[in-house]
């Protein structure tokens, strides 16, 4: 192992976020380097806190160790600023930590040296969830201590025996505090933690893998298990644990109702990020009664009382809609701060047709949208609607609309302090703000593609690396457009790099944007070609095709897609983009239809097995694919009450499938995964079909009736699938 053989800093530690959100790519991260030698830089560290900064540690992106403290012997008062001298190779991106006088650490990740010369410290930017996953050679995770006691060292032990030096160095981590680090992954990613503390027992997290459970919770020993605790040999209650809030669960406690004490962490030594789960085993009680309450990372605990358990599968943690570090929650005006309003009011005018009926503003620093500010309320065409908003130290927020039919917009990065009305509709629909300084120069990207635009990298032609995504935590869906104001010191020419949702990636270098300031992003259309594909299944005798709208629009041909290369030609006979539905229909064939649950039937409900039959990555996996999961909710995002959620694994191409029941009948058609309608990249298994009753009444407006039957008993998953087979289709979408 390389961190044994050098400086006592061979190997770090860093953040962790458990969900699957999607970042920038390796190649994104550390694709451009410098093309010349070694050089040297002067960087200045500017200390805005509050507090005095003990220790700086500054090293490349590719490099396993923190290395020495910059600081020496110094510190670094509040308000004072400091220069640093560091020989710069061919990689330009750095990350920096901070250690503060309380023991607080501050980071900063992929900063460009070769770009920026000066760095400041705010004395709030900790490790994010983003940060945890960026990918490339050196992985991140960290570690919270919560044992009431100071960590004095900690050392790390592979799997071959090899032990590394202290990696705190000359730092310590104060109750409360966290340490982020560094492992090279080709060394291993599973390890012993041993760490040592001021007035309290040492302590060994055992085989950890660090490269997928990156947060590692040092728990006080009143929270811990008791080691030893034998498994339990009687009746056992098993429930999953997901955490839909936005910061990461640290602890999880379960009792029976009516004891006193909440006793054991049941998280142990882990942690639950922001929309992952965690399983829980237990011993089943007297009752099937249960007290539960969740510790969160930063934010007020939660207590719910009297949950039976015994019945429930799930339990869904909700939680607070803020994420650590960059949403964390807004303190109170200062003396420094003069007094400032402690909320912004701002102006919502709907200039579209269509009424607005939910609304969201959330700061710009925030991953999650948070709650609809209009409730039951809804904004008329022409009308408007004053929101008030919790004043952050930027003002910088981002706000999202939905119209009536589903449709939205989005306004991002808008500065409330000084802008205090907000347009939507009108000459602003599909319009997205990227933000940039006010005298920059406007650039207006327009995605003419099939296909929402999941990354955008753009920068100087000058420049050495990529930089940050440009959209951030959002999309740029179909038909939008961004608009950016670049700072004019970058120059007229530059490189921009679009990640395309799917995976396709397109370069377009050298772009002359003071000659060309609007530009279309899209690829041109191939006549013909294939642009898409998805899943559809006939619901009648007589050819007709139920699918997603989304997977016919913009189509010049919907086609059924055989052995071959042969495609049969459908023609359309209604959709609707709000119900997200289309139907088609197949002239002059006999077909075997998929039979709907009967009306008189008992409705879906949570907890009903479900089986998904339908053609994902279909130039991958080729054939008809199966996978089965639960109902696990009754509403779809932001509580659509026209969609039910499911825990079947669906991806790209699935769409417009069915979604069956155990009898073997269609209960819901097959529409979105969570972020395709939230933005939220880190969610799993958060999926949505489509309710019969929005089925049948867009079906009646198009005059087709679809084959229905009764229930009558359970299939097994392959019986299913054989029974379907015939019935659901592969559909091309044709240029």
């Amino acid at each position: 192992m390389s961190f044994l053989s050098s400086s006592p800093l061979r190997l770090a530690l860093a953040l962790a976020c458990a969900a699957a959100i999607q970042i920038p790519t390796a190649d994104a991260q550390s694709g451009r380097n410098r093309r010349g030698g070694n050089s040297d830089v002067d960087i200045t560290v500017i200390n805005r806190s509050d507090a005095i900064v003990n220790n700086i540690f500054v090293t490349a992106v590719d490099d396993p160790a923190w290395g020495e403290d910059r600081l020496g012997s110094d510190t670094l008062a509040a308000g004072r600023r400091k220069r640093f001298n560091l020989e710069i190779g061919r990689q330009c991106r750095y990350d920096m930590r901070a250690v503060y006088e309380s023991g607080r650490e501050e980071t900063r990740f992929g900063v460009d040296l070769c770009q920026r010369s000066e760095i400041t410290l705010d004395g709030r930017t900790q490790t994010t969830a983003s940060d945890l996953q960026r990918q490339g050679p050196i992985g991140l995770f960290i570690v919270r201590n919560r044992t009431g006691n100071t960590l004095q060292t900690l050392k790390l032990t592979s799997e071959n025996g090899d032990e590394s030096d202290d990696v705190l160095g000359s730092s310590v981590v104060n109750d409360g505090g966290t340490y982020t680090g560094r492992i090279r992954r080709a060394d291993g990613c599973t390890y012993d933690l041993l760490a040592t503390f001021d007035g309290a027992e040492d302590r060994t997290v055992a085989r950890r893998n660090l490269c997928t459970n990156r947060e590692v919770v040092m728990a006080a020993e009143r929270d811990a298990p008791p080691a030893g605790t034998p498994a339990p040999s009687g009746p056992e209650v098993v429930v999953e644990f997901q955490n839909r809030s936005a910061v990461s669960m640290q602890n999880l406690y379960v009792r029976e109702r009516g004891r006193s004490g909440w006793g054991p962490d049941r998280l142990g030594n882990d942690t639950v990020a922001a929309r992952a789960n965690f399983t829980v085993r237990m011993p089943r009680g007297r009752t099937c009664a249960y007290d539960v309450k969740v510790v969160f990372d930063g934010a007020p605990d939660q207590v719910r009382e009297n949950v039976d358990l015994c019945e429930m599968r799930e339990f869904v943690v909700t939680g607070p809609a803020l994420v650590t570090g960059r949403g964390q929650q807004k303190s109170r005006p200062s003396a420094r701060s003069g007094g400032e309003a402690r909320t912004l009011s701002v102006s919502i005018l709907n200039e579209g047709t269509n009424p607005i009926e939910s609304l969201f503003v959330s700061s710009s620093k925030v991953s999650s949208w948070g709650d609809d500010m209009l409730g039951t309320n809804r904004i008329a065409p022409g009308a408007r609607f004053q929101a008030t908003v919790e004043r952050d130290d930027q003002c910088n927020y981002d706000l999202r609309i939905l119209y009536t039919g589903g449709r939205e917009e989005r306004r991002m990065r808008q500065n409330l302090c000084d802008r205090r009305e907000v347009a939507f509709g009108g000459p602003n629909a599909f319009r997205i703000d990227g933000g940039g300084p006010d005298n920059g120069r406007k650039v207006v990207l327009t995605n003419t593609g099939r296909n929402d635009v999941r990354e955008l990298y753009l920068t100087p032609v000058t420049d050495t690396h990529w930089g940050d995504d440009r959209l951030g935590s959002e999309t740029m869906p179909r038909r939008f457009r961004l608009e950016l104001r670049l700072p004019n010191e970058g120059g007229c020419r530059w490189d921009m790099k679009l990640v395309y949702e799917g995976g396709q990636t397109i370069e377009r270098r050298d772009q002359d944007l003071c000659a060309t300031p609007e530009i279309a992003v899209g690829r041109p259309n191939r006549p013909g070609q294939v642009a898409s594909t998805g899943t559809g299944f006939y619901i009648t005798a007589t050819g007709h095709v139920l699918t997603n709208h989304h997977v016919i629009d913009g189509c010049s041909t919907v086609a059924i897609s055989r052995p071959g290369g042969q495609r049969i030609p459908l023609r359309l006979i209604g959709a609707d983009e709000g119900a997200d539905l289309a139907v088609l229909q197949q002239d002059n064939t006999t077909s075997q239809p998929l039979s709907l649950r009967g009306d008189g039937a008992t409705p879906i409900r949570a907890g009903e097995r479900v089986v998904l039959v339908g053609y994902p990555a279909r130039s991958q996996l080729g054939g008809v694919n199966v996978t089965e999961g639960l109902v696990s909710g009754m509403r779809g995002a932001l509580g659509d009450q026209t969609r039910f959620q499911y825990t079947a694994p669906t991806q790209p191409g699935n769409s417009g499938g069915p979604v069956i029941d155990a009898s073997g009948l269609v209960v819901g058609v097959v529409v979105s995964q969570i972020d395709k309608i939230s933005g939220e990249r880190s969610a799993q298994n958060i999926n949505f079909g489509i309710k019969l009753d929005l089925v049948r009444t867009f079906l009646a407006a198009n005059g087709v009736t679809a084959a229905e039957r009764a229930p009558d008993g359970s299939l097994p998953t392959a019986d299913i699938l054989q029974n379907s087979d015939q019935s659901v289709l592969p559909l091309d979408c044709l240029e």
